[in-house]
């Protein structure tokens, strides 16, 4: 789908004269920074064509290429002698006098726009203490490129071969899709995390955890990662899902989410060899994801309250699968469940929207990291209240819906006796472990619901 960069460009316009000016203005401070510090000048703007130079995604942009050129002076050891901003309607423009050689400072900084989707955007001049700029070619590098076709920049600018419209949807779409981009990645690292954190979190009853495998004897510690690897790239695509068809109603988007959601069962059944560590997280997963995305693509500010809402509506339809569902015809566990107590499982949790994670994991998880309790111990004791509140069909499988009732009451009651003490929660914790292995019972749906804990507070210290 092509970008209309209508849709983002809101702001003054400049006059030519407006331009000359900031030029005039620009080459002044450039002067001054030799001047003073007697070293090589890096000037900093954008490319944007036509007459708004300054609009919401265009300083976001701009924010980005400092940090990224902030990144690469500090990665190679280039001392910043003095930074200076200029925020005008002309066009922002950053500056940086540094201390080094300027032929490998103009080198650095012409890979790393090069290695950009939208580095092509970048306006960065080196310029030397004579006040001559280092350029590309000097170096070996090719010309800048047009936007729209391969020929240089400078030709297409000469001949006007494009219209300023048609130069502007290119320059707001590159710069568009690399936030998207990154906006996704950045949710697919969390959901690596949190995985990675729900298995590692010790003493898990009944869990994989760092002492033990817990009532398994298929899967260790390491199958677990295994399966996290090979699900990355699937949590990058479920936030892209939501990202890329933010436009399309709630059931289209489903039927494109459990498309890759398929894929995603596969490429961990792959990894683990046919062992199934986290189906049940790659369908919450893909959810939670997949509406953060939506929720990013439509400008929707954050709030547990507003996640559980486009969850919700995001899964309306879920419960068609258990449509007409008697105990005889049922084919899964899950099925036979839900015939015969009503139990929803997933599909339940994913129905209310992760009410459990949303609205009474996560705050007993900040809870408890506000009593300077560990990430580890914190995660343990928000288990045992995941436990003791939601209805764990991996329980009742392995026992009974009674057995279940019954490991809830014991567990709630511990929990108020002991709210203030961790090493006695963490000790019941390793003896609810060593009872729930030898019974054979694993609450693997509690665990999957840490996971998301784990995720959404994640997700919350980012922004």
């Amino acid at each position: 789908m092509n970008t209309d960069s209508s849709q983002f460009i809101t702001g003054r316009e400049v006059a030519v004269l407006d331009m000359l000016n900031a030029r005039d203005r620009r080459h002044a401070i450039q002067q001054e920074l030799i001047r003073t510090h007697n070293a090589t000048v890096i000037s900093f703007t954008l490319n944007i064509p036509g007459p708004i130079k300054v609009f919401p995604l265009g300083e976001m942009t701009f924010e980005e290429g400092i940090r990224l050129i902030d990144s690469q002076l500090h990665a190679w050891k280039i001392p910043v002698l003095e930074k200076r901003t200029i925020r005008d309607f002309t066009g922002n423009e950053q500056f940086w006098s540094v201390k080094g050689d300027t032929l490998f400072i103009k080198e650095i900084l012409c890979l790393l726009e090069d290695s950009l989707s939208f580095g092509r955007l970048f306006d960065i001049d080196v310029i030397r203490t004579d006040e001559t700029k280092v350029s590309r070619t000097e170096l070996g590098f090719p010309g800048r490129k047009c936007l729209l076709c391969s020929n240089d920049a400078f030709v297409c600018s000469r001949s006007r071969t494009h219209t300023v419209k048609e130069l502007l949807d290119k320059a707001c779409e590159l710069m568009k899709d690399y936030f998207e981009e990154k906006q996704a990645k950045k949710l697919s690292s969390l959901s690596m995390q949190a995985l990675l954190y729900e298995v590692s979190a010790t003493p898990k009853p009944g869990l994989v955890d760092r002492n033990n495998t817990g009532a398994h004897k298929d899967m260790d510690i390491f199958t677990f990662e295994a399966s996290a690897v090979s699900l990355n790239h699937y949590f990058e695509e479920f936030a892209l899902c939501g990202i890329e068809n933010g436009h399309e109603p709630f059931s289209r988007i489903f039927a494109r989410l459990r498309s890759l959601g398929i894929q995603a069962e596969d490429a961990m059944m792959t990894a683990t060899k046919g062992i199934n560590t986290h189906k049940g997280l790659i369908f919450s997963l893909a959810i939670l994801n997949c509406s953060l995305g939506y929720m990013y693509a439509n400008h929707i500010p954050y709030s547990p309250d507003t996640l559980l809402s486009i969850n919700r509506k995001l899964v309306a339809d879920v419960l068609e699968d258990f449509k007409d569902i008697t105990a005889e015809t049922a084919r899964t566990n899950g099925e036979r469940l839900y015939a015969l107590y009503g139990m929803k499982g997933a599909r339940g949790e994913a129905l209310s929207g992760y009410a459990t994670v949303l609205k009474t994991a996560l705050p007993i998880l900040k809870e408890e990291l506000k009593k300077d309790r560990s990430i580890n111990d914190a995660g343990v004791i928000t288990l045992l209240s995941i436990i003791a509140t939601s209805e764990d069909t991996n329980i009742v499988n392995r026992s009974s819906y009674e057995e279940m009732k019954e490991l809830q009451a014991r567990i709630q009651t511990v929990l108020k006796e002991k709210a203030h003490d961790t090493h006695e929660l963490l000790t019941y914790a390793k003896e609810l472990d060593a009872e729930m292995i030898e019974r054979n019972i694993s609450p693997g749906g509690s665990a999957d619901l840490l996971a998301l804990t784990y995720f959404i507070y994640l997700y919350e210290q980012e922004l």
